[in-house]
């Protein structure tokens, strides 16, 4: 017997026996997010209009997010002890938490419900106005992202956490805002510091004093939720928990060679679906994400094999620095002006510069912080720009289109320094654009469009 979302489930990877099966977790997910027969028709007009539904690996990508969206609303009632923690976040801690413990649920909820909430039904705004309205008001340059969690948790969508795992060695407002849950909530926190400022032309080096320092706030944090939640981490929970995701940064490294193909044979919007994943989620998505990936690949080699892509060839390369990850109509504004997007600034990490963990820490909170600081994200503004220099020539790039959010101290500084860097370096133009990647209502496509189209003739014309 079907029901009102079998449809939309379908359409979004889900299996005849998968739905079969959770009918009731389903339900009830839906019933709390408030998802009626009328959300499911205006949700697969939006899906078949944003995303690539004719890529089973893109379909299945939706169904992961969708099952991570139905864990997370359902988790008290299964009575899991749940860890929330934000975005961008180094996320080793809460990858040692889940594989300590099956009880442990650890999720990324604001980006969750973003990409199924604002990707897949349209239904964000609500929630974050209910974020503006506990604590979080417009008008003072607070993060999206924190709008949607509170939100969430105001309207009863998502559950209170047990413990939150508060990232203050990069962003700055996120300590802030789980100080705000813990007022109106009561939560317990762990905050883990830290500290960017890297001297220029120090990276890839790093001196051992950060990775002490951040590794004994990891450290703290991990001994705090042992405590709260009542669990033991297991000697052998980062190699595990390593070894379970490693399909998927495989994966990751895999699609850049496939991306370095002329025509791009995939949008970034898909792109932006499978690297919000790994830091969103430590359970089921990540899981059912490594699947979709595996099927997305094979069908883009395919593409490649036969000279199909989202552009015409020839047309010029850009990098972003992140696509928007609510509202897939602004990442696809930067296609429809005529410029490929052959990665991101996540997708370049892994294909660009290779640095090695030293190797030489025994606690888990520096291992962590020893394989973090080689990434770059966590290490300062010139490992980040560095990245973008390393691209240019990886993928035979014709410019950068420098996304910066308003709203975020660590990226809004990039900003300028970054477009003057790299132009300098690399002789290609660069787009400083101001956005907002979690929330359209102030910074929509139609907004950003007359910028992102003058760009792209800039760039037609010094291509030929």
């Amino acid at each position: 017997m079907s029901s009102y979302y079998d449809k939309l489930l379908t359409l979004c990877g889900f299996e005849y026996e998968e739905i079969k099966m959770e009918r009731p977790r389903i339900e009830a997910s839906f019933e709390r997010l408030g998802l009626g027969p009328e959300d499911m028709d205006t949700a697969d007009t939006w899906v078949r209009q944003n995303h690539d539904v004719s890529l089973e690996g893109v379909r299945k990508l939706l169904g992961a997010w969708l099952k991570e969206l139905i864990d997370l609303v359902l988790a008290r009632d299964e009575r899991k002890k749940i860890v929330y923690y934000g975005f961008p976040a180094i996320l080793g801690p809460g990858l040692i938490l889940s594989a300590s413990s099956e009880d442990v649920f650890v999720s990324a909820p604001d980006m969750v419900l973003d990409h199924t909430m604002g990707q897949i039904f349209n239904k964000l705004a609500p929630i974050l106005e209910a974020g503006e309205a506990n604590g979080l008001p417009p008008g003072h340059a607070l993060c999206s992202l924190w709008q949607a969690k509170v939100g969430g948790i105001a309207k009863g969508m998502i559950p209170v956490p047990d413990f939150a795992l508060a990232s203050s060695y990069y962003c700055d407002m996120g300590s802030k805002a789980d100080d705000l849950v813990t007022a109106k909530y009561g939560v317990p926190i762990a905050y883990i510091d830290g500290v960017m400022d890297s001297k220029w032309g120090e990276y890839p080096e790093y001196l051992p004093e950060r990775v002490h320092y951040l590794g004994a706030q990891i450290n703290q944090a991990l001994e705090k939720a042992e405590e709260v939640l009542k669990i033991k981490i297991a000697p052998d929970a980062w190699e595990k928990s390593r070894k379970s995701s490693q399909p998927f940064r495989d994966n990751l490294a895999r699609l850049v060679e496939v991306m370095k193909a002329d025509p791009v044979p995939v949008s970034v919007v898909e792109l932006e679906l499978l690297e919000a994943l790994s830091s969103s989620s430590t359970g089921r998505g990540i899981r059912e994400g490594i699947k979709a990936m595996d099927i997305l690949i094979h069908e883009l080699e395919k593409r490649v094999e036969a000279g199909i892509g989202v552009t015409e060839k020839g047309a010029p390369r850009v990098m972003v620095r992140l696509g928007h990850t609510s509202d897939p109509r602004v990442t696809r504004l930067i296609e429809s002006t005529g410029l490929a997007v052959p990665l991101t600034f996540i997708l370049g990490s892994f294909g660009g510069v290779k640095v090695n963990p030293r190797g030489n820490y025994t606690t888990p909170g520096e291992i962590i912080a020893d394989y973090e600081m080689t990434g770059g994200y966590y290490h300062g503004t010139e490992a980040q720009v560095h990245f973008y220099e390393k691209a240019a020539e990886l993928m035979k790039l014709d410019g950068f289109i420098s996304q910066y959010l308003y709203n975020c101290r660590p990226v809004a500084t990039i900003s300028h320094i970054q477009k003057r860097y790299l132009e300098e370096k690399t002789g290609l133009p660069v787009l400083s654009l101001e956005i907002d990647n979690f929330d359209s209502r102030a910074y929509s496509a139609d907004s950003l469009r007359t910028k992102v189209e003058t760009f792209a003739e800039l760039l037609k014309a010094k291509k030929k």
